[in-house]
């Protein structure tokens, strides 16, 4: 292969995988093989499977990467293509299937941004440019200043607080006492706040102490848990009926990590993005909210995978063409090309996706 595989932390063999190109289960809506145009559909109820030639797609290309995967022993636990709506390839491993939720990590950051956008459309929150202590509750928070009152959504949003939170430390991701003390706390939201601020609005840091706050908000502004809000503004529409999504001891969802979902409902959130926000005939998130959270709000300098940040959402240009995604550790990826109708969600136990993407699922569009 041209690029080396990232970040491999652990392999299995694939030899139980299941794998489904252009193949259907007997549960699963299907579309045989016909030069029509394949028909509009709302994946509500579950996604529909079709042979790749239906949508342009090259059926031995995205074969060719299955076998790669298998041959080099690659730790992938699910991979799921999707073009013009319609499952194109999938293939699950590891003891996972397409019924079982996967832990999806930073993902989550990912969910509280589009969540925030919910909020701003149902008027719980009137704009990401209102400052937070607006929802919160300033005399629990510590270190106050001029330029912490000053702290807008968008900034936790964005990453942009100035909160001192590595994420990273010589030993490794979520390793330090600080991310212990934060995750144990009793409400890591003000244990997060309440740090005095190091850094101006216009560094970029990422941290999952500002998606931990914006979850808080979210709670504050609504009158109930993010995952709660989630079910009945959200995942209730799209269908999505399974989603593991823990709180911390203060009873606020986790913001920045710790959600399971399964591939294929991870796949309906980039789908509601492809459609600027609109799912059948409800506009669930704002249009411009989807243009203002997949536009580049902060410059990541080249730290992990994304070359820009909006809210939430990494940006990244993979094979010629401008992507989104949402990312999570040991390789979760949603991610998002917008010119060629394309999704891809993958879940695994530590691998990068763009060596696939660049390789086999791009390459396999054949009307480019």
């Amino acid at each position: 292969m041209k690029k080396k595989w990232l970040t491999v932390i652990a392999f299995f063999l694939l030899a139980g995988c299941t794998q489904e190109t252009a193949k259907q289960t007997e549960k699963e809506p299907s579309v045989q093989a016909s030069e029509e145009k394949a028909e509009a559909y709302w994946p509500t109820e579950d996604w529909k499977s079709i042979k790749p030639e239906r949508v342009h797609m090259d059926q031995k290309k995205l074969d060719s990467m299955f076998e790669q995967i298998k041959n080099e022993e690659i730790p992938m636990e699910g991979l799921l293509v999707i073009r013009d709506g319609y499952i194109v390839a999938e293939q699950y491993g590891g003891g996972f299937d397409r019924e079982k939720v996967h832990p999806v990590y930073s993902i989550t950051k990912s969910l509280t941004s589009s969540l925030t956008g919910v909020a701003v459309k149902q008027g719980e929150i009137k704009s990401v440019d209102e400052k937070a202590v607006t929802y919160l509750d300033e005399k629990r928070i510590e270190n106050v200043t001029e330029q912490k009152k000053a702290l807008t959504i968008k900034n936790f949003l964005t990453m942009t607080s100035g909160l001192p939170f590595p994420e990273q430390t010589e030993k490794g991701f979520y390793q330090s006492e600080q991310w212990k003390t934060f995750m144990e706390g009793a409400d890591p939201a003000y244990y997060a706040l309440s740090l005095p601020i190091q850094d101006d609005q216009n560094t970029w840091n990422y941290s999952t102490a500002d998606s931990a706050i914006a979850s808080k908000i979210i709670q504050e502004a609504a009158g109930m848990p993010l995952a709660e809000y989630a079910e009945k503004h959200l995942f209730s529409h799209l269908g999505i009926k399974d989603v593991h999504w823990p709180a911390d001891r203060s009873g606020t969802s986790l913001g920045g990590t710790g959600v399971e979902m399964k591939p294929r409902d991870i796949a309906k959130i980039g789908y509601l993005y492809m459609n600027n926000g609109k799912w059948e005939d409800q506009q669930l998130l704002p249009e411009n909210w989807v243009k203002e959270s997949t536009s580049p709000h902060a410059d990541t300098n080249g730290n992990f995978e994304g070359d820009r940040y909006g809210y939430s959402f990494w940006l990244k240009k993979v094979g010629g063409y401008d992507t989104y995604r949402a990312m999570g550790l040991y390789g979760q990826y949603m991610v998002v090309i917008p010119e060629l109708d394309l999704i891809a969600v993958q879940t695994s136990s530590g691998m990068d996706i763009d060596p696939l993407l660049e390789e086999f699922v791009i390459p396999a569009v054949q009307d480019k």
